[in-house]
């Protein structure tokens, strides 16, 4: 499958390498997808959505003035929620494991409470060499103000199947994050398909691409019909 991409301020084409298993962390009321969960939440007519999200957490080499960065999380808040201070995200990506992450993209489904869901959070970690290593990171003190997000939000309702996007790191200038996407209809079908053998009982059939709006970390795509 390609994802269309954002390299170094050029629009290209990169392949998504593979995929992996929705196990995060997170609150609020949001559950990673499983067959045994969506049925017994009461799936379709439970008045939940199912979110749609991949993000590469893999090193990205020659980055801006780095050596390497890497996507370590991301976060984001129901709309709503006056959420402040430390309290947890509620829907949380992460990469928590302690092996080096693969070049791929790692899917997940998550069970949500329907409503608009804000950018929060995102840590990367940016190294100029073995021994000066830092992040570039944001909470929603920084990020979120009178419940809107600075840097975009996605919508899911109920009983909605929503794609919202592949996240990764981005060079063009600073590394920050970057949310790319399928680029045709038959690129968002496989994606699909890869999702519905990785995650068993995922109701793909009824998906739909409603990417994550923002103006500052991706471009403006609707998926043609």
């Amino acid at each position: 499958m390609n994802i269309t991409a954002r390299m170094g301020g050029v629009v290209m084409t990169v392949a998504a390498l593979g995929l992996g298993v929705a196990q995060e962390g997170r609150s609020g009321g949001v559950t990673p997808f499983t067959r045994k969960a969506y049925e017994a939440a009461g799936g379709a007519a439970s008045g939940k959505g199912v979110v749609l999200i991949s993000a590469n957490w893999a090193r990205r080499w020659k980055c801006g003035a780095f050596q390497n960065a890497q996507l370590q999380s991301l976060g984001f808040d129901r709309a709503g929620t006056g959420k402040s201070g430390s309290e947890p995200v509620d829907l949380l990506l992460e990469d928590d494991s302690l092996l080096p992450a693969s070049a791929r993209f790692v899917n997940f489904a998550f069970i949500v409470e329907p409503g608009e869901y804000l950018f929060s959070s995102y840590r990367i970690k940016a190294a100029k060499s073995l021994s000066e290593v830092g992040a570039f990171a944001s909470d929603r003190g920084t990020l979120i103000t009178d419940d809107v997000s600075k840097t975009g939000s996605f919508r899911v309702g109920a009983g909605e199947v929503v794609y919202v996007g592949h996240f990764a790191v981005d060079c063009a200038s600073a590394p920050m994050p970057w949310r790319f996407y399928p680029q045709d209809r038959a690129a968002f079908q496989s994606y699909l398909s890869g999702v519905a053998k990785e995650i068993d009982g995922l109701p793909v059939d009824r998906a739909t691409s409603r990417l994550f709006k923002t103006e500052i970390l991706g471009t403006d795509f609707e998926l043609p019909e």
